[in-house]
């Protein structure tokens, strides 16, 4: 098993706690906001910067820039301290002003982009307004976490999450049932919450580096070597996850337009739920394993190991598979109770869940694949090659964009998450076939090898979910509640008794197949003990 699949384990335990606080989140979020007019605002208002927080914070910055600190390292610390320094300088300056333009555009280009009523369209404005400052600190908090990475020290970066999800939960838990305000209003007040997550964040990473003697060297000198070369590496790399924003804005334009044909469907908060849904495992294991893959790759490329390559991406997409597939598989079967367990109550109701049954799966079919990719993009930066993930991406838009005009009338929203599905399986089969191109063969027989060995498993586990779903859960949630127990509090104890007898078959049956993957978890607990 490799280092890397070994480290993101780890990772993935502590992005675990993350991503159940991100579920205490939307849970509050819809039961608090519902489908209307204002949780769709939001929903609009949060997925634009985030668009752009995800280009920068999460992707390309801090994956340009994690090669050029390591190289900068091999001329010492000071060095590497003054190059992070320059470009945490430059930076701040670009996004102050990528704001200040974005503020400018919003009243024009918002009306077009999410069109309803005018008063709809003003909301989007004025939440967007607040919301648009966490590209700032997320992408400066991206560059902290970036030289914790190198380091090999993911613990504290990976607390970055949390803290944002714990501001969520402080608005809804210490502030809202004090107040007598309003959706308008408290939609508000969640955003500046937000935006003090963020602030939080950049706090939190900062003082982590200092503390370990790694703070930059802050500067403003735009002739430093390392900012042309890390924007010589973000530019394709910027263009190519650029087209995957820009796809994200043809899903807002598309989901609004079936949402103002369909005033009763809530198309735009049922879709970014879905869509939340799908991150939870893509985040905790696809994240941590490209996390952890970059160092991996970086330090073998560095002493020219070459051909321990493919070894170790073996490794970490095996690891990948084993963790996302049954996720997947249990996303779609359960993909009711699940909408359920998490968002019923309050605002939220049966049609809402009905309205998100089918995108769900859809997205769920894709799991594995959007894991997969982001390791495979982490690994052509590795070789500093951020054109080819930019052509496959571009690819990848167009298909994309293809399939969701022609099945948007016939499947409304659900056309963007089968859409998005196959461009994310489309993707991965190019981007593992151009690995070549750097010398590595992606190691074929070895990943149907594995994956054969772990058809079993999912077997048993598809088989355990079908049968009850089709025979016990029903009736279990009746049961519950002729004890007296809510619709919600049931179908959590139902689904939580679905995952517990599924999942602890898949994993008995992995570990008397004698898989690896199962053997490193194993291997982990006895050492815990």
């Amino acid at each position: 098993m490799s280092k890397a699949a070994s480290r993101s384990f780890a990772l993935s335990f502590y992005t675990l706690l993350s991503r159940i606080l991100g579920l205490f989140r939307d849970h509050f979020m819809a039961v608090s906001f519902g489908t209307g007019m204002v949780a769709s605002a939001f929903s609009v208002a949060y997925r634009l910067p985030n668009m752009f927080r995800n280009l920068l914070a999460e992707g390309t910055l801090s994956q340009s820039f994690m090669p050029l600190y390591s190289e900068a390292g091999k001329e010492g610390e000071e060095a590497a301290r003054r190059m992070s320094g320059a470009v945490l300088g430059f930076l701040t300056v670009v996004l102050s002003a990528f704001v200040l333009l974005m503020f400018s555009f919003s009243p024009f280009a918002i009306p077009l982009l999410v069109g309803g009523s005018a008063e709809y369209s003003a909301l989007v404005i004025e939440l967007t307004y607040i919301l648009f400052f966490l590209i700032v600190t997320a992408s400066l908090s991206s560059i902290f976490m970036a030289i914790s990475n190198v380091k090999n020290r993911f613990f504290v970066p990976s607390l970055s999450p949390i803290l944002l999800n714990l501001s969520y939960l402080v608005v809804f838990l210490c502030i809202f049932p004090f107040i007598d305000s309003d959706l308008l209003g408290k939609v508000k007040i969640l955003c500046f919450g937000i935006i003090a997550g963020g602030i939080l964040q950049l706090l939190v990473q900062a003082w982590y580096v200092a503390k370990n003697g790694e703070g930059p060297i802050f500067s403003l000198n735009y002739r430093h070597p390392a900012i042309r070369k890390i924007f010589k590496l973000m530019l394709p790399a910027a263009l190519g996850g650029g087209f995957y924003q820009l796809g994200l804005l043809v899903d807002i334009f598309l989901a609004n337009m079936v949402q103002n044909d369909h005033p009763g469907l809530g198309a735009v908060v049922s879709l970014d739920y879905s869509q939340r849904l799908v991150q939870l495992p893509t985040g905790i294991i696809g994240v941590a394993l490209a996390t952890t893959t970059l160092p991996a790759l970086l330090i073998a490329l560095k002493e020219n190991r070459h051909s321990e390559v493919p070894d170790e991406m073996l490794g970490v997409l095996g690891f990948a598979s084993f963790l996302t597939v049954p996720a997947a598989l249990g996303m779609g079967l359960l993909a009711g109770p699940i909408l359920d367990s998490i968002y019923y109550g309050g605002k939220w109701d049966h049609i809402a869940t009905e309205t998100a049954v089918l995108p769900l799966i859809l997205y769920s079919v894709a799991v594995p694949f959007y894991s997969m990719n982001k390791v495979l993009i982490s690994s052509f930066y590795a070789f500093q090659d951020t054109k080819t993930p930019l052509k496959v991406q571009a690819l990848s838009f167009g298909l994309n964009l293809i399939l969701n005009f022609s099945l948007v009338h016939s499947l409304q929203h659900s056309a963007i998450a089968l859409s998005s599905a196959v461009s994310s399986i489309v993707t991965w089969l190019i981007l593992s076939r151009s690995l070549t191109k750097h010398g590595i063969i992606f190691p074929w027989s070895g990943f149907l090898r594995k994956s054969l060995r772990l058809l079993l498993p999912l077997a048993v586990l598809a088989a355990i979910l079908i049968l009850y779903r089709s025979f016990l859960h029903e009736s279990v949630l009746n049961g519950l509640q002729e004890e007296g127990l809510g619709y919600a509090n049931s179908s959590r104890l139902s689904l939580f008794c679905a995952i517990l007898f599924g999942g602890g078959s898949f994993l008995g049956t992995a570990l008397l197949c004698k898989l690896d993957e199962m053997k490193l978890i194993a291997g982990k607990f006895k050492r815990r003990r």
